[in-house]
């Protein structure tokens, strides 16, 4: 974002600048380990360094940046067994979220996350263009598809969790180009979401993530054998772990 769009910056300045620094990291722009600098986000923003230590506090609180002392703030680099805790945790998440949205879809949820998957299958990803455009548009696939549950906090806890290893996501995914895998997982959920079969949905939600994870861990060089045994999710049952 040009320093000129914030000429008529909003009322909340800290907000807007999460905001962009948050899309900047999530896209890859910042790369996980660099070091932002609040003088210069400050120049770049042509705010004070007040809305930046704000902004700068809340990715860290969720788990985005984390604090160094004397260096400052820094891009939060995971090693592979936190990368393995956040995606066991997402498919606890993921899972019931994918079955409230299967429970309570409406008709314009359909047509919405239908009209995202169709957008995805017609990029060309060979090329960084059309794979940035595809990782937006996964990303939306999931956001709105939870979206259709209603649950706003569920919804707010797995956009967190996806938050904290999308920078890992898109860097697997533009060295590695493995798609198929994801497309593929992504009309199964669709088609069980659009028939209201919940279980299926859920399920599916879950065994997403765990390919995910597994793909991701082996792409960052952990290996096969070391990718099973930190994914290790129990199977689906009909009730939520806090629910027995």
């Amino acid at each position: 974002m040009e320093a000129s769009a914030w000429r008529n910056p909003p009322p909340v300045l800290s907000d807007a600048v999460y905001q962009d620094l948050l899309g900047r990291i999530l896209s890859g722009a910042y790369k996980p380990g660099e070091v932002l600098r609040q003088e210069e986000l400050a120049s770049h923003y042509s705010v004070s360094r007040v809305p930046v230590r704000e902004a700068m506090s809340r990715l860290a609180s969720d788990g985005v940046l984390v604090f160094r002392p004397r260096r400052g703030y820094a891009v939060k680099i995971l090693d592979a067994r936190e990368i393995a805790e956040v995606f066991n945790l997402r498919m606890l998440i993921e899972e019931h979220a994918g079955r409230l949205a299967a429970q309570l879809r409406r008709p314009e949820d359909v047509r919405r996350v239908a009209a995202l998957l169709d957008s995805m299958d017609a990029i060309d990803t060979r090329d960084a263009a059309g794979m940035r455009e595809w990782l937006e548009l996964n990303r939306r696939f999931h956001t709105e598809l939870f979206a259709a549950s209603g649950h706003a906090h569920v919804c707010r806890v797995a956009a967190t969790l996806r938050d904290t290893v999308e920078p890992y996501i898109r860097i697997e995914a533009t060295i590695t180009g493995h798609l198929r895998e994801a497309d593929a997982d992504h009309r199964g959920i669709f088609e069980a979401f659009r028939s209201g079969d919940a279980e299926s949905a859920g399920r599916l939600c879950r065994e997403h993530c765990e390919h995910t994870a597994k793909r991701l861990i082996e792409g960052l060089g952990a290996g096969r054998s070391n990718a099973q045994e930190l994914i290790s999710p129990e199977p689906s049952e009909k009730k939520e772990p806090w629910q027995r």
